[in-house]
């Protein structure tokens, strides 16, 4: 019991931190809905699947290691920046309405989470399963977005 409530109660807590800046800042579909995209462009409906099952994926794989104390401060650091840039997407997107800082907001995401990508990496190559997909998600996301600011 003691062992899973070393990873339950960050993964909690960390689960929680991910799903700050949605509370904070509404999604607005309409105004996805407005944007010209490319064809490439998903629903706004898939959003919010893809990124709850991200923000899971993360906050699993930092609860394990944060549980074995094999954390290391350099996976802190990048996982620090990327929430903190990533934070502020549905603010700039929304919110403002400012696509190019939104192209600049997952653009950065994705380049801080290949740093914590590498970092992870160094501890083992579990973390690559956990963090992958994020990868995949935030290239696919930032051309997404540099489409959408090039054709609005």
């Amino acid at each position: 019991m003691k062992k899973f409530l070393k990873v339950a109660i960050p993964f909690g807590i960390l689960l929680f931190l991910y799903f700050v800046p949605a509370l904070l800042y509404k999604s607005d579909v309409e105004y996805y809905n407005s944007l010209n995209k490319p064809f490439f462009a998903p629903p706004a409906a898939l959003f919010g699947i893809a990124w709850p099952i991200l923000y899971v994926l993360f906050s699993l794989y930092l609860a394990f290691k944060i549980a074995d104390k094999t954390i290391t401060s350099e996976v802190i650091f990048y996982f620090v920046v990327n929430y903190a840039i990533s934070f502020f997407f549905n603010k700039v997107f929304f919110l403002d309405k400012n696509l190019f800082l939104s192209f600049v907001v997952t653009f950065t995401s994705c380049i801080t989470g290949i740093f914590a990508f590498i970092s992870t990496f160094k501890l083992g190559k579990k973390g690559f399963w956990f963090i992958l997909p994020y990868i995949i998600w935030t290239v696919y996301a930032s051309v997404l977005m540099a489409n959408i600011y090039l054709t609005n």
